[in-house]
């Protein structure tokens, strides 16, 4: 059973999509009368409630009769001013981190901010911003890849040699705790350090180090089960039907292990990518099953060597500065395609990334984009793409974004990756010529340079705007009436 539609008489997965919806919050400079936030598909057609939009003559009018805690002219949390170009600005610059490429994953939440698709932001407390259960241990979660259509609705944590299940982004009681240490074939290195989860295979991939910091031994065990985790009512339940249990040990050096991302891919190869100073790695291994001893080996498995990305970097942040910088990892709308990804600069501007088939994870290709100012996180865009990254000041143009899609078709890493991308007019995306709009990639070491798209939106007010890209708790259930269209 690859998903929950088999318990449903071949009925749609109650946790499947529409496709992807974004919010774009806009004000004035300083956030004091004039606040518009719009919900948009990803045809940026606006489909929330009008609501989402307020204006006053007072400076606090917005804010009185909404009671919003978080952004007032006076007694705030986060502050008012949203138009910083955060260059240096850390998480502790509460309004200007909302901008940061770290707040949006493949999770539901985002990281100081809940929105729901009718048009409510609310965001979190900036009390206890640096305990938080998200900004500590949020590189625990484990990565998914899942059907099409869907984002992770439970969350499951792995530390040290134990799985747990969280209620989300919170420090609330633990939902389930499972001890697997009796399945582990090999026990010398006992902090995992990353976890990856296919549904389709029902593969659960673990990295084991010898600490959490910089050492550089590992332990891959590979977990076949007949049970698939998110079908599971106990964690126990998945390991009690395990049909199939390998390992293989390797030396990865890395400044700090909290930083790895484990792809599993629906071919039974599985990616692993971190960065790593101002740089990232990334290698696939083979972890179909094999049996013997002859399997190991890191060296037994991989696909050629590990992989430097290929575009440019400059200072940024990862988890040896901060558990909250952690690398993140996202997927597309019908799962085809990841994105392990961090900033080009300091806490959020640009983007370093791979894009890895999710068929395939020997296929990818490095993405780059080298804004050093005025970022917005991205999120996942129609059926096959991202898009975000950009906020600047629209008092003189449209809203603009960065936007890329993939071929969901295309998973063979012997031919080159072709990439869609936008352009700041509709004649240069549908031009008057044969050739393709975008680019075509050599696997592994193609670098793809992201290219501005004009999304012919206002930012949200008349003069200088510098709008936030939103990420949404809820896209709305595929084919229902709450959702604006339903891809294929």
């Amino acid at each position: 059973m690859a998903n929950l539609s088999s318990y449903l008489g071949g009925q749609t997965d109650p946790r499947k999509e529409g496709l992807p919806l974004f919010g774009l919050w806009g004000q004035e400079s300083g956030g004091n009368h004039n606040t518009n936030f719009r919900i948009f598909d990803s045809g940026f057609k606006n489909v929330g409630s009008p609501w989402g939009g307020a204006t006053g003559t007072t400076s606090n009018y917005r804010y009185g009769i909404m009671g919003d805690a978080s952004h007032a002219y006076s007694m705030s949390d986060h502050g008012t001013d949203f138009n910083s170009n955060h260059t240096t600005e850390s998480y502790t610059s509460y309004v200007n981190y909302c901008k940061s490429i770290y707040q949006i994953d493949q999770y539901p939440h985002a990281f100081y901010y809940t929105a729901s698709r009718n048009g409510h932001c609310s965001w979190q407390s900036y009390h206890q911003i640096t305990s938080s259960f998200e900004y500590t241990v949020g590189w625990t979660k484990l990565n998914m890849v899942l059907p099409e259509g869907q984002r992770p609705r439970r969350m499951f944590c792995n530390r040290r040699n134990s799985m747990r299940e969280k209620s989300g982004n919170n420090s609330c009681a633990a939902i389930d705790h499972y001890d697997y240490t009796s399945h582990l074939l090999e026990t010398t290195n006992d902090y995992a350090t990353g976890t990856g989860y296919n549904e389709k295979t029902k593969t659960l991939v673990m990295i084991h180090s010898g600490g959490e910091g910089d050492s550089a031994a590992k332990t891959i065990h590979i977990f076949k089960s007949g049970k698939n985790l998110n079908s599971c009512k106990k964690i126990k339940e998945f390991f009690d039907a395990l049909t199939s249990v390998e390992y293989f040990t390797d030396s990865w050096p890395l400044p700090n292990n909290k930083n790895w991302c484990v792809v599993v891919g629906n071919n039974d190869w599985v990616g692993f990518g971190a960065k790593t100073g101002n740089t990232k790695k990334y290698c696939a291994f083979d972890c179909s099953v094999k049996g013997g001893s002859a399997f190991i080996t890191g060296a037994s498995r991989r696909y050629l060597d590990w992989q430097d990305f290929a575009g440019s970097t400059t200072t940024s942040y990862s988890a040896e500065n901060g558990n909250q910088y952690y690398t993140r990892f996202n997927t597309t709308w019908d799962g085809k395609w990841g994105m392990i990804f961090s900033p080009y600069y300091y806490y959020g501007p640009g983007i370093n990334a791979f894009a890895m088939s999710l068929e395939n994870p020997r296929k990818f290709i490095s993405i780059n984009q080298t804004k050093s100012a005025y970022p917005n996180p991205y999120t996942a865009w129609g059926r096959t793409g991202f898009h975000g990254g950009d906020s600047d000041n629209t008092d003189s143009t449209s809203w603009q974004t960065y936007s890329f899609s993939f071929d969901p078709t295309d998973s063979d890493h012997t031919v080159d990756t072709t990439v869609y991308m936008g352009s700041s007019s509709g004649e240069a995306t549908v031009p008057d010529s044969n050739s393709h709009v975008g680019g075509s990639y050599t696997n592994k070491t193609g670098s793809c340079s992201l290219t501005e798209s004009y999304t012919q939106l206002t930012g949200g007010f008349n003069s200088t705007c510098y709008p936030v890209l939103i990420g949404l708790n809820w896209w709305g259930a595929y084919g229902s009436a709450d959702q604006s269209y339903g891809g294929q």
